[in-house]
């Protein structure tokens, strides 16, 4: 019988934005590498919650991913038991107002799958909704980006997916493609995705992912991170994954 493959190399990390308390970053991660799932949520500052509700997307999705097909169904099961309301009794009327219009965030997910008996060739699909974003990387260049390919594209209203049921959710985006040993597929929230898009920029933050990737330690992205922060102040998350084999990219 042929050797198993190894496992996909993979890393992730989250900060918040420059100045504020990690329990403030209203970004979230989620992986689940021995099923091939990852997926990246931006909580909206503006809702209530943010944080927790897209910690809770990010989750839903790495435990089961939704298909195209019931998308509605896999979302109602995320929203079922998320509070309406705070629990902690009586709160100012700001924040009974916010609970009420629920939490919103957005959501990038990917699902890997392993070769074919006798192949190399990997395959992938995957699911946004908003400005998070997948990034496929082959060498030094982009082969594919979802659901955005150009920095221009981010804007300060992307779709979001709401915790309420009385608050319709944009249609989500689906895309499914194929990789090779030695590619990067990184998700990103918009801070960090929109930098991977502009050409210029795109070199210093891929020796960055292959650095953290080598060493086991997300200390080179974090210190991309920072200079990243130093021109757009947001909280930055990224999923880096580097499937097995394939000539190593310095």
């Amino acid at each position: 019988m042929p050797a198993e493959l190894p496992p996909v190399g993979w890393i992730s990390a989250t900060v918040a934005k420059a100045g504020h308390r990690p329990d403030e970053n209203e970004d979230a991660v989620a992986a689940a590498p021995e099923r091939l799932r990852f997926a990246v949520a931006d909580g909206a500052t503006e809702g209530w919650e943010s944080r927790g509700w897209a910690a809770r997307l990010a989750a839903a999705y790495v435990r089961r991913p939704p298909s195209p097909d019931d998308f509605p169904r896999w979302l109602a099961a995320a929203r079922r038991g998320w509070p309406a309301r705070s629990a902690a009794g009586s709160v100012p009327w700001y924040a009974a107002m916010k609970s009420e219009e629920g939490s919103f965030a957005t959501l990038a997910g990917l699902e890997l799958r392993r070769p074919r008996r006798g192949a190399a060739v990997w395959g992938w699909k995957a699911v946004a909704v908003g400005d998070s974003c997948l990034v496929h990387v082959r060498g030094r260049s982009v082969e594919a980006a979802f659901p955005h390919a150009d920095p221009a594209a981010f804007g300060n209203t992307p779709p979001l997916v709401p915790s309420s049921q009385d608050v319709p959710c944009p249609e989500p985006e689906w895309l499914a493609g194929r990789a090779d040993p030695g590619d990067l597929l990184l998700l990103a929230t918009d801070a960090a995705a929109a930098r991977l898009l502009d050409p210029p920029a795109l070199a210093p933050a891929l020796a960055a992912v292959r650095a953290a990737l080598r060493a086991g330690d997300p200390a080179p992205l974090l210190d991309w991170f920072r200079q990243l922060q130093a021109a757009v102040n947001d909280d930055v998350s990224v999923i880096a994954v580097r499937l097995p084999g394939g000539p190593e990219v310095s």
